[in-house]
């Protein structure tokens, strides 16, 4: 039986992060070397150039009679200069002007290639999560494990003061704790005095009014079902700090890189029969019906036909029938578990396709659940879907 582990994935994740930074460290060294060899050529050029070598020196001292011929008021004791003799003084000058200038514009060109970074305007008012933001946030609190996730993976993520301790930190460690997202501690809460405190499960009133009383405002995350409305959550949170423009074009950019893997494997996989597959949230049967995320990301991979509202089958026992062919399943559950819920005698058990995961990947839409799918359509489909892929990729 197949084992996707999270640890594994997680031990993955921090390498690949330490393979980034050492990136953009060499790219930024490679910037600096580039400036300095630039300055080294143009200081050997400027070497080279008339009037400033040996032999331009030692020009210049035995032609020093001349030089008053080349101001604009010259010496009445050397008129006797030939018209050749002016022409000869004159060309140190024309080519003493011309580094000048290529000087300057290299370094207009480098400075202009560092201009290009200024960072877009920040544009408000601004709508998010269906509430007008008139000003930037400077601190946000979430008490949603999801909304972390997406705060954690965009531009907001340094004004993030607080969250859960259901909430995966990462590598913030600064990050205080505030309770949970049913028991929230509002008055720690009120006492730190964020801009905006995000939430997923509902406050209470008597909750939300005493934030709101002290000018805290609350926002209302809903679970996404799509892609798009993923889009639409990353878009709201980063335009709580940094405006329209940059919302929408970082909304843009990180949905396009999931929707494009995601097509990768559509496209490898036309000419293949997708097996059938559900995935298993806890033992008291939550599952993804069509109507989730979860489900829409994985028709990408598999055939999914659980009818339903959210996590709720219309018909669990049906679904435990209905044999599938692949089973990904919470790894907080045990193969016993899956067997009480009528799964033992699935085809996914007879193949050892079933793969226990990190779940809250997928309860958090966290970019890292597509990759976990994408390892487990690989293996599911062997050499063929890899052969594929490399096909598609190479193109």
């Amino acid at each position: 039986m197949k084992y996707v582990s999270p640890q594994t994935e997680k031990r993955k994740q921090q390498q690949k992060r330490k393979k980034q930074m050492l990136l953009g460290v060499l790219a930024a060294m490679l910037v600096v070397l580039t400036a300095v060899m630039a300055v080294a050529v143009l200081g050997g050029k400027g070497k080279d150039k008339p009037g400033s070598s040996d032999d331009a020196i030692n020009q210049a001292q035995t032609e020093t009679t001349q030089q008053p011929q080349i101001t604009q008021q010259p010496d009445r004791e050397n008129e006797d200069i030939s018209e050749q003799d002016k022409a000869e003084t004159e060309k140190p000058e024309k080519a003493d002007k011309k580094p000048k200038k290529n000087k300057a514009s290299l370094f207009g060109r480098i400075k202009s290639m560092f201009s290009k970074t200024e960072a877009m305007p920040q544009k408000f008012p601004v709508m998010a999560f269906g509430r007008n933001i008139e000003q930037a946030a400077e601190s946000i609190i979430s008490l949603s494990p999801m909304a972390t996730e997406f705060i954690l993976s965009s531009p907001s993520q340094n004004v993030l003061v607080a969250v859960t301790s259901y909430c995966n930190k990462y590598s913030f460690d600064h990050l205080m704790t505030v309770g949970t997202p049913l028991l929230p501690n509002v008055d720690k809460i009120i006492q730190i005095a964020p801009d905006v405190v995000v939430v997923q499960t509902p406050l209470s009133d008597v909750d939300r009014i005493k934030l709101e009383e002290k000018g805290i405002m609350v926002l209302q995350l809903n679970a996404p079902a799509s892609l798009d409305d993923v889009k639409e959550i990353y878009r709201s949170v980063t335009a709580l700090t940094h405006g329209s423009e940059i919302a929408s074009f970082e909304a843009e950019r990180v949905t396009a890189s999931i929707q494009q893997k995601l097509n990768l494997y559509t496209k490898a996989l036309e000419k293949t029969e997708k097996k059938d597959a559900v995935m298993v949230f806890n033992s008291y049967g939550m599952v993804a019906t069509k109507d989730t995320f979860e489900a829409d990301v994985m028709v990408n991979f598999f055939d999914v036909a659980i009818d339903g509202y959210n996590y709720y089958s219309e018909d669990f026992s049906a679904v435990a029938a209905s044999n599938p062919q692949v089973i990904i399943a919470s790894d907080y559950m045990t193969e016993t578990d899956l067997v009480n819920m009528g799964f033992g005698e699935s085809e996914a058990f007879a193949s050892g396709n079933v793969y226990y995961v990190n779940i809250q990947q997928f309860e958090s839409c966290s970019a890292k659940a597509i990759d976990t799918l994408c390892g487990i359509a690989n293996t599911v489909y062997g050499d063929g879907i890899k052969v594929q892929i490399a096909a598609e990729t190479s193109e």
